[in-house]
C-alpha cells in the first residue's frame, strides 16, 4: 500500500454521558461486567510505557467486557468507536472518538467496542484489567493502517 494518511482526532474528557456509547465510567457505584459461553473473567496488571498517540489499529471483544483502572491516578487517552461498524471502510473513521481519563477514574468497555489503549499520557502506566480469560481468542482487530492505509492521530 503507498502512503499512510492520517485521520485526526481531538480527545474529549471521560465523562459518564459521552462514554455511555462505549461502555461505563468506573468511578462510583455499581458496573456491569458481562461473560458470554464459557468465557470466565482474569484479573492483571498491564504496563505502558508512554508512546506516540497514533493509533494504526482497533481491538474489541465479543464474549467478555473489559474494565480497565489506572493504578497510582495516572491520565491515560483510550481510542474508542462503536461495535457495529467494521471498519472495512473509510467512512468507519468518523465514529472513532478519543477520551482523556484524568486518573480519577476508569472505563468497563461494552461488549464488541473497539478500543485502543489506554495508554499513558505521562512516563508510564500501570493497569488493573479485568477481562474475559481467553480473550487471546477473542480479539477481532480491525488493521487500519494495514487494511484501509490509515492511522488515528489523536490530538490532546
Amino acid at each position: 500500500m503507498g502512503d499512510v494518511r492520517t485521520y485526526t482526532i481531538r480527545a474529549e474528557p471521560l465523562s459518564a454521558k459521552a462514554f455511555e456509547p462505549f461502555g461505563q465510567v468506573i468511578d462510583e457505584g455499581d458496573m456491569q461486567m458481562e461473560l458470554r459461553g464459557e468465557e470466565v473473567f482474569h484479573l492483571n496488571v498491564l504496563s505502558y510505557d508512554r508512546r506516540p498517540l497514533v493509533c494504526d489499529h482497533l481491538n474489541r471483544h465479543h464474549r467478555a467486557t473489559q474494565a480497565l483502572v489506572a493504578l497510582g491516578g495516572r491520565p491515560t487517552l483510550v481510542v474508542v468507536a462503536p461495535g457495529e461498524y467494521d471498519f472495512a471502510t473509510d467512512a468507519h473513521l468518523e465514529h472513532v472518538r478519543a477520551f482523556v481519563c484524568d486518573g480519577t477514574a476508569g472505563i468497563n468497555l461494552a461488549l464488541r467496542t473497539w478500543h485502543w489503549g489506554p495508554y499513558p499520557l505521562m512516563d508510564r502506566v500501570d493497569l488493573v484489567n479485568v477481562q474475559g480469560k481467553f480473550f487471546d481468542t477473542d480479539n477481532e482487530v480491525a488493521y487500519l493502517e494495514r487494511d484501509l492505509g490509515v492511522v488515528v492521530e489523536v490530538v490532546l
